[in-house]
């Protein structure tokens, strides 16, 4: 009885060890609760200090110094909280971050506003700008790019400054875009001479491809002010032709308002035709030709007393031939088949077996489809097709243009859908609230984090 009280004894105190153990080892159980929201940014604000140290922190001094720095010199406001190993937990860091978020923005009122919390070695961070979960890519595209937490910080920062300025795609690029990453000293200093011997000729270089780059970008603008000047045209030849029968509809065509329209538009076309200076600046002057064809399409149709046609994309074939009647199926040379709008002539002309009218240009001396005159055709394009959904992305599959759309640097949905660059626009809603406001922190959207260590949230290591 004795030997058995002894042994079940001994069990017992060896349970209450290993549970000793147990939470002595876990650190949920040790884990200090998070300092609270409104404090540090209290202390951001008040320190004019961007990073906030908790006791605790395992960031050197040195780190700390120069992770300080860097966001001092971030062209963007960033603010970082440094708390000790497993302070947070993957379900509540980002109730935390949204909740410094939401404080931050107060506090400044207003304005774009990245957080950023260091759990130890893990990152999590979040901004008011850019599309939901961006900036969790950014966070975690810096620590797979860095081996060194101080490197990883400064190229997090860079890339947020990217996305800040619409430079988006860059800021996702995989690759390290700041900071110093794994690279040693030696192998810098190195780079650093090279640099120092080629500097002259590399600048030379680059000052030379830019100039001949503009030389460029000006020609292509020339030819497409050219063909946009062209179009204005064509429209005041149309309504000067309708004038006539506008007239002996009565009351001078007062009566028929798209008529007014037109002229306007057409007035409108000449004016910023004249204004253009950038490439994109030509999408507005073929946005108000379409505004003005559909005008002078309504008018052809009260005059000769027919029915108002509906509101439709121009036709592919030639945006001079207004808008489209009908959608057809059509394959460009060498093309997959897809439906795009036409005008009555183009469209019965596809469906009799025969090449619709096209709208040519002229590229490197010789004429060719204007959907297959490069880049510099994309705001002629957009300014005459934007307004109309996705239509544009069917349309150009497997054409030259179509090649340019996918790859994201054009954005379609509509009027002043505008460009798009990679993931996202800049000027978005955010992991935690629209332009600058508060209020809607924590929406929406991925939350997960780079790992700077642990690889316990998901993330890469350093």
């Amino acid at each position: 009885m004795t030997h058995s009280l002894r042994r079940a004894g001994a069990a017992i105190a060896a349970l209450i060890a290993g549970l000793i153990v147990v939470f002595a080892l876990s650190p949920a159980a040790n884990a200090a609760a998070p300092p609270d929201a409104q404090s540090v940014v209290s202390f951001w604000k008040d320190k004019k200090d961007p990073l906030y140290l908790d006791s605790g922190s395992s960031l050197s001094s040195d780190q700390a110094s120069k992770i300080r720095d860097a966001l001092k010199d971030s062209k963007s406001d960033i603010y970082v909280a440094a708390l000790p190993d497993g302070t947070l937990s993957a379900s509540t860091a980002k109730p935390y971050v949204d909740s410094l978020g939401r404080a931050t923005v107060q506090a400044k009122g207003g304005g774009r506003v990245t957080v950023a919390v260091l759990n130890g070695k893990t990152l999590f961070a979040a901004s008011n700008f850019g599309q939901s979960g961006l900036t969790d890519q950014l966070a975690k595209r810096a620590v797979s790019a860095n081996d060194d937490i101080v490197a990883g910080m400064e190229d997090f920062i860079e890339r947020v400054n990217l996305a800040s300025s619409g430079k988006t795609r860059a800021a996702l690029d995989s690759g390290p875009v700041g900071g110093g990453g794994s690279t040693g000293l030696g192998v810098l200093a190195g780079i650093g001479a090279v640099v120092l011997v080629g500097g002259g000729g590399l600048f030379l270089y680059t000052k030379n491809k830019k100039k001949k780059q503009a030389i460029q970008d000006a020609k292509d603008l020339a030819a497409v002010k050219q063909t946009v000047e062209e179009d204005v045209t064509k429209l005041g030849e149309e309504i000067t032709a309708l004038d006539t029968d506008v007239q002996l509809a009565g009351q001078g065509g007062q009566h028929i308002n798209e008529w007014q329209q037109a002229l306007d538009s057409y007035e409108k076309a000449k004016t910023q035709l004249a204004a253009v200076q950038r490439a994109e600046q030509v999408r507005d002057v073929t946005q108000t030709l379409e505004d003005g064809r559909y005008a002078l399409a309504v008018v052809k149709a009260k005059v000769n007393k027919q029915p108002v046609p509906e509101r439709r994309a121009p036709c592919f074939f030639n945006p001079q031939h207004g808008p489209s009647v009908r959608d057809v199926r059509w394959a460009p040379p060498g093309g997959a088949v897809r439906d795009v709008p036409a005008c009555a002539a183009d469209a019965e002309a596809v469906e009799r077996g025969f090449d619709p009218q096209m709208r040519e240009v002229m590229v490197d001396g010789q004429r060719r489809p204007y959907y297959d005159a490069g880049p510099a055709y994309q705001p002629y394009a957009y300014g005459y097709y934007g307004g109309f959904g996705d239509i544009m992305t069917g349309m150009f599959i497997g054409t030259l243009m179509g090649s340019m759309l996918g790859g994201g640097g054009f954005g379609f949905g509509g009027y002043g859908a505008g460009y798009a660059e990679g993931y996202a626009d800049a000027g978005g809603g955010g992991d935690f609230g629209g332009g600058g406001d508060f209020g809607g922190f924590g929406g929406g959207g991925d939350f997960g984090g780079g790992d700077f260590g642990g690889g316990d949230f998901g993330g890469g290591d350093w």
